[in-house]
C-alpha cells in the first residue's frame, strides 16, 4: 500500500507543570497530569485514524533530562503506535536538546522501538520508506550547525515524496516565533527546494498555522502559556498527494485572559461587582488572567486578593495583575507612583478608620518584615 496518509503532532511538552495544584486523581501535578492527558488522547485519536505514518516535529519533552514519570508516559504512547504497525518519526526539539552534547539524549532510547525513526544529534538525518524519503532537521544549538545540516539535504530524485520535518520559526515572518532564546530561525525551504517537498512540518510554534501550501505548524497538544489562550489544541491529518489537511481537535484546560478591567472612579464594592460579572463569563476550572487598570491608591490599599480568589472559585488559577491609577500632584506637577513596600504600609495603616492596636507598632512591625522579605 502507497504511503500516503501522515498524522502531523508536535510540542508535546510531556513534563511540563506549572501552578503547583495537585490532581485529586492521580496525586500528580495538575498542569502536568493535563500534558500526559493530552498526549494520551493524541495517541488514541492516531490509532484510530490508522495513518500511514505519524511525525512528530519536537518538543516531545518540556526539559533536555525529562523526569522518570514523563519518560514512562512517553514510551508507553509510543510503543502502541509501534506494536500498531504505524510508523513514526520524530525530531528533538530546542526544549529537550541538551546545551552540552555529552549529556545525551532520551531519543537514544526512544530509537530502539522497532518502527520508529528519532533524529536528534543536531545534524540532517534522512529515513527512507518505501516511496517516501523523510527529511529531518532536528533542533540545532548554533546557527553554523544549522546551515551545515539544511546544506546534506540530498533528494532522491527516484522517490516519489518527500516530507521535511523540522523545528524552529520559520523565517518568512517574526509572527511564528515563540519568543525563546534557543529557538532557531529556519530557512525558506520552499526557495532552496522548490517543489521538492510534498509536505513540510513544522514544530516549535503552538498554534494551527498554515504558512502556505503544503508547508504546516500542527500547533500544540497543550497550551505552555497565557499568550496561546486563543490557541486551539491538536493535530494534523495530511494527504501528501491530494495536499489535504484536517485538524483534529484534543481536549485542553480552558484559558481566558479577560478584558482589561478599568477601575477609575470604582471604590471596591464596585469592583468585586464587575469582577463577578466577569467571573460568570469564565468556564469552569479555567486558568484565567485578569487585569485591573486606574486602581485609585485607596482601592488598591483596600482590595482583599482573597475576596477576588473567592469570587473566582469556579476557575483553576486566577493569574492577577493591578496597576495604579498615576495622579497629577497639584502642589508640584509631578505624577504619584507607587513606592517601596514599607512606605505602602505606612500609608495604608494611616488610611485604616477604627483601628483598635497601636498604629505605629503595626507599622512597626510590618515594615521589619517587609524589609526582611526584600533582602
Amino acid at each position: 500500500m502507497a504511503m500516503r496518509r501522515i498524522c502531523h503532532f508536535s510540542d508535546s511538552h510531556l513534563g511540563y507543570s506549572e501552578y503547583g495544584k495537585i490532581s485529586p486523581v492521580t496525586g500528580l501535578n495538575q498542569r502536568e497530569q493535563d500534558f500526559y492527558d493530552a498526549w494520551e488522547e493524541v495517541i488514541v485519536a492516531i490509532l484510530d485514524l490508522k495513518p500511514d505514518l505519524a511525525i512528530h516535529a519536537g518538543d516531545l519533552f518540556h526539559t533536555p533530562r525529562p523526569s522518570n514519570r514523563a519518560i514512562r508516559v512517553a514510551l508507553a504512547g509510543i510503543q502502541r503506535l509501534s506494536n500498531a504497525g504505524i510508523p513514526l518519526v520524530l525530531i528533538s526539539g530546542n526544549h529537550e536538546t541538551p546545551r552540552i552534547k555529552t549529556t545525551g539524549s532520551i531519543f537514544e532510547s526512544i530509537a530502539l522501538f522497532p518502527g520508529v525513526f528519532a533524529a536528534y544529534q543536531s545534524r540532517y538525518e534522512r529515513f527512507a520508506f518505501a516511496e517516501v524519503d523523510v527529511h529531518c532537521l532536528p533542533h540545532c544549538s548554533l546557527t553554523e550547525e544549522l546551515e551545515k545540516a539544511a546544506a546534506a539535504i540530498q533528494i532522491d530524485q527516484q522517490k516519489e515524496h518527500h516530507i521535511l520535518v523540522t523545528h524552529g520559526s520559520w523565517r518568512q515572518s517574526d509572527q511564528f516565533s515563540m519568543g525563546e532564546f534557543n529557538e532557531q530561525v529556519l530557512p525558506d525551504f520552499s526557495l532552496r527546494f522548490p517543489d521538492v517537498f510534498s509536505y513540510i512540518a513544522l514544530g516549535h510554534y503552538h498554534r494551527r498555522v498554515d504558512v502556505c501550501d503544503r508547508i504546516s505548524y500542527c500547533g500544540a497538544s497543550e497550551r505552555t502559556s497565557l499568550s496561546q489562550a486563543n490557541y486551539p489544541c491538536g493535530f494534523l491529518e495530511v494527504d501528501i498527494v491530494s495536499g489535504e489537511r484536517t485538524y483534529h481537535s484534543v481536549t485542553s484546560r480552558p484559558m481566558v485572559r479577560l478584558e482589561p478591567m478599568s477601575c477609575s472612579g470604582l471604590a471596591v464594592p464596585d469592583v468585586y461587582e464587575q469582577l463577578a460579572r466577569l467571573a460568570a463569563t469564565c468556564p469552569e476550572e479555567a486558568i484565567v488572567h485578569l487585569t485591573l487598570n486606574e486602581l485609585s491608591e485607596s482601592t488598591f490599599l483596600r482590595l482583599d486578593m482573597r475576596m477576588l480568589e473567592e469570587i473566582f472559585s469556579h476557575t483553576f488559577y486566577l493569574e492577577k495583575q493591578l496597576s495604579l491609577a498615576l495622579q497629577q500632584d497639584s502642589s508640584s506637577g509631578t505624577m504619584a507612583q507607587i513606592e517601596a513596600l514599607p512606605v505602602e504600609f505606612g500609608r495604608y495603616v494611616q488610611n485604616l478608620q477604627g483601628l483598635e492596636l497601636d498604629a505605629d507598632r503595626v507599622y512597626r512591625l510590618g515594615a521589619h518584615y517587609l524589609t526582611a522579605g526584600e533582602a
